[in-house]
């Protein structure tokens, strides 16, 4: 691998991936880290450390890039208030030698930025939690903790129904994340109101995020219900961002963007209905990266740092 590549990490909360980044932005190799439940820094430190040497010998001594799902501090070097608690405070950077540090969905977004000629870009993130970045002529919007603020726990559940992993109730991140789809195709499957998801739950004894999305995807009604409604909450939520970002273009990656553009479109028809007209105008549309957008980013944050 010549010069100027990097690896990138891009942490979250059931896995990490991990990638040999060309300098020009090229996912050369990746690998998944699966999270045990239970498992501490050090365990998980070791983990990562495994995986980077797995890549070959092409990785060795290249600058790392971590994309964290919370809060940055770069000047101790650790993430804070994310959706893996194990990692939480820990001298992460210093764990990993790792050159830059930054949220996970900053990373993604400055990653797709670099794909579009657009000045004003909203990026959402959808995975275990919700990420949400606002890059501006190429740069992330930071606002606090490194991050765009905490704009994926924007509260919108009056019911206040379920928390999200992180202790907030009634945000976005607690009905229309990775981890509430889960949680939602589960307690379909156990009342039998989902065909799929219950042939799932007897085979598998659990119903995973992955599980809901194919089955939606197939066709079954109870997982397709599921997702109108994630569908919902989030319009609501593209309402609010663009009144307070005024973003020209809205782009959505992360796992959960395997349900596709029909899934965006449904989201854009239902913030559509509730924004201000002349608001209306800016495209919702999947991430060009995909599920690999943040570890790209996190790759190319490592050629040029952040102080």
């Amino acid at each position: 691998m010549g010069k100027g590549a990097a690896i990138g990490l891009d942490i979250g909360g059931g896995s990490t991936k991990l990638g040999l980044i060309a300098a020009d932005g090229t996912l050369v190799q990746s690998t998944r880290v699966l999270l045990p439940m239970g498992a501490d820094f050090p365990a998980i430190a070791a983990l990562y450390r495994d995986a980077i040497a797995a890549l070959g010998p092409d990785a060795a001594g290249l600058p790392i890039g971590l994309a964290y799902p919370g809060h940055v501090d770069r000047a101790r070097g650790v993430g804070l208030n994310s959706n893996v608690p194990a990692l939480d405070g820990h001298p992460l950077v210093a764990a990993l030698s790792a050159a830059a540090l930054l949220n996970d969905a900053d990373a993604a977004a400055v990653a797709e930025a670099q794909l579009h000629q657009t000045a004003r870009i909203l990026m959402v993130t959808l995975g275990t939690g919700i990420g949400v970045s606002m890059v501006v002529s190429g740069v992330a919007l930071e606002t606090a903790g490194g991050t765009l603020g905490d704009s994926g726990h924007l509260n919108l559940d009056p019911s206040g129904r379920h928390m999200c992993r992180q202790g907030c109730t009634g945000c976005l991140e607690s009905v229309a994340s990775g981890e509430a789809l889960a949680r939602d195709a589960t307690a379909l499957a156990q009342a039998g109101e989902s065909a799929a998801l219950s042939a799932v739950l007897a085979a598998n004894g659990h119903v995973t995020t992955a599980d809901a999305c194919r089955a939606a995807l197939a066709g079954d009604a109870g997982a397709r219900s599921l997702v109108t409604q994630m569908a919902e909450w989030l319009g609501m939520a593209v309402a609010s961002w663009r009144a307070t970002f005024q973003p020209e273009l809205i782009l959505f990656g992360g796992g959960l963007s395997v349900l596709g553009q029909d899934f965006i479109d449904l989201i854009r028809d239902r913030a559509d209905a509730r924004s201000l007209p002349f608001l209306r105008e800016n495209r919702l549309t999947l991430a060009r990266l995909g599920n690999d957008a943040g570890m790209i980013g996190a790759g190319l944050a490592a050629l040029t740092p952040k102080t």
